[in-house]
């Protein structure tokens, strides 16, 4: 039996939806004023937005 794995427009539906949890959590934790969260979501905003690139 052969795996399937995802196509394209899953993978990067699943990664539009993981941008899109991050931002949320950016604003919020810009609203709290803390810059560890702050540090850490741009961190991973940046790095989809990495692999988005294809």
């Amino acid at each position: 039996m052969e795996e399937m794995g995802m196509t394209n427009e899953q993978y990067k539906g699943m990664l539009l939806d993981e941008l899109e949890d991050w931002q949320e959590v950016l604003e919020l934790a810009k609203e709290a004023g803390n810059e560890k969260v702050i540090q850490k979501a741009e961190k991973q905003i940046d790095k989809i937005n990495e692999k988005l690139k294809f």
